[in-house]
């Protein structure tokens, strides 16, 4: 009995202790809210604050994301709350990250590579409001598509920061209510004020009533394609997920042809159009990142750390990870190499292992080495040779 109840209590106490995200939109849109996969979590209404996760399961011990509409070129606020012995951490980050990136080595090349593909649609700030130390528990200003403070490409990795695993974040979308900005609105065009006498019968009217209305209808907010690639910290791999090819095509040319030239040729451009966007589009993402994904095994002709070893669909020469990673599972459609618990006496990867005022533990695993990120907090990164 007494062990049940030590059990319970145990259990009890890591549900409080855990990470709570609080979501506020200050943007003048609503927030639609989604998770890793592209599942609906909930909406927030302009000017509304939600808290507890807006209802979604962060639970100890697993990893997921929170992203604005079901689109893949979308910024993502990742989360991990999985730790090896003597941590009990809570990672976080913000990734910019385009769809289908590859590995490429910066922000410039990413959008290059993926054709100009965007990782961002809505300015957003995270926020620790309990241990907020400035350094490795730091707030994340994400405004812009470049922003220092996000992930921009795949091995960005001093971007990933951590807090105790009883840290609220506070996620604010449209800081400061800079949210895109909306098409103004469209009014008539004025009349005519009636006369008690009537004009000359010659006289033409002054104005046209009916040519002036012809500006173009408000623009609504862009909703994009899912499916964002994996960052290089443990919570990338959500982003990588096969369902980004299948809606490139659908998403991008009905928006492009059929406002190119429906009154001019009705009859030609909704045949010219739609056969030839998806037949570029789909041609050219199936056939890319699946094989940056698998080109570049290592030495040993194993998987490096964070790239995908398995998942539906999945065509890579092996699914064995380097020494001291597993294959872990992320979705149906997704796993990826994650390094092991660290041993008794060493931090795990992307611990704090220096700095000014540290006074922990300084030895990395071996397949690690210390980086300083600035004066206050120094990590343990992966080797190059583990991960390139």
């Amino acid at each position: 009995m007494k062990v049940a109840a030590m059990r319970a209590l145990l259990v009890a106490t890591a549900a409080v202790h855990a990470v709570e995200f609080r979501f506020t939109n200050q943007c003048d849109y609503t927030i639609n809210l989604h998770g890793s996969g592209s599942v609906f979590i909930c909406d927030i209404k302009p000017g509304a604050t939600i808290g507890n996760n807006c209802g979604a399961a962060v639970n100890i011990g697993t990893l997921g994301l929170f992203k604005h509409t079901a689109t893949n070129e979308a910024n993502l606020i990742e989360w991990s709350l999985i730790n090896g012995p003597g941590l009990n951490l809570a990672w976080y980050d913000v990734s910019n990250i385009p769809p289908g990136p590859g590995w490429c080595t910066s922000f410039a090349d990413c959008r290059a590579f993926t054709g100009g593909k965007k990782g961002y649609n809505v300015p957003v700030v995270v926020k620790p409001t309990k241990h907020n130390n400035g350094a490795n528990c730091k707030t994340l200003t994400v405004t812009s598509p470049d922003a220092p403070d996000a992930y921009l490409y795949p091995e960005d990795n001093t971007k990933t920061h951590s807090c105790p695993m009883d840290e609220v974040f506070d996620v604010v979308f449209c800081p400061d209510n800079n949210s895109p900005p909306a098409q103004p609105p469209i009014t008539a065009a004025p009349t005519a004020k009636p006369t008690t006498a009537a004009p000359p019968p010659t006289d033409p009217p002054t104005q046209k009533p009916t040519k002036a209305p012809t500006a173009p209808p408000p623009v609504s907010p862009r909703v994009e394609e899912p499916t964002q690639a994996p960052t290089a910290a443990p919570t990338a791999a959500p982003t990588a997920a096969p369902t980004q090819a299948p809606t490139e095509a659908p998403t991008q040319a009905p928006t492009e042809a059929p406002t190119a030239a429906p009154t001019e040729a009705p009859t030609q451009a909704p045949t010219d159009a739609p056969t030839a966007a998806p037949t570029e589009a789909p041609s050219a993402a199936p056939t890319d990142a699946p094989t940056v994904t698998t080109s570049s095994p290592s030495s040993s002709g194993n998987v490096r750390a964070w790239r995908q070893c398995g998942g539906k669909g999945f065509n890579g020469p092996t699914s064995i990870c380097v020494t001291g990673h597993s294959c872990v599972p992320v979705s149906d459609w997704y796993s990826q190499c994650v390094p092991d618990a660290p041993k008794s006496g060493e931090l795990a990867t992307w611990a704090q292992c220096g700095g000014v005022g540290y006074t922990g533990r300084g030895n990395c695993q071996e397949r690690d080495e210390c980086v300083k990120s600035n004066d206050y907090f120094y990590q343990c990164l992966p080797k190059k040779e583990t991960t390139r």
